[in-house]
């Protein structure tokens, strides 16, 4: 199966929305002051935390690609 992966234009395409306090207890992680959150083919979650992004699978959790520093993108 294709993962998507992280890319600039991949990015620009989600509508990311800031993550409500109910989204940052699911993701405990996130340590920047507005991490944005987007879901991708109701399949996927992309997570930006300041510069670092993740994709994960919606169902199981899995980490599918991650980015440490999308400013470089």
């Amino acid at each position: 199966m294709n993962h998507p992966t992280i890319t600039r234009a991949f990015l620009e395409s989600l509508n990311f929305h800031v993550m409500t306090a109910l989204d940052r207890r699911g993701f405990a992680g996130a340590e920047s002051p507005v991490p944005l959150l987007a879901d991708f083919a109701e399949k996927y979650l992309v997570i930006i935390d300041g510069a670092y992004c993740e994709i994960i699978e919606a169902e199981t959790g899995e980490q599918v690609d991650i980015c440490d520093d999308i400013i470089g993108l």
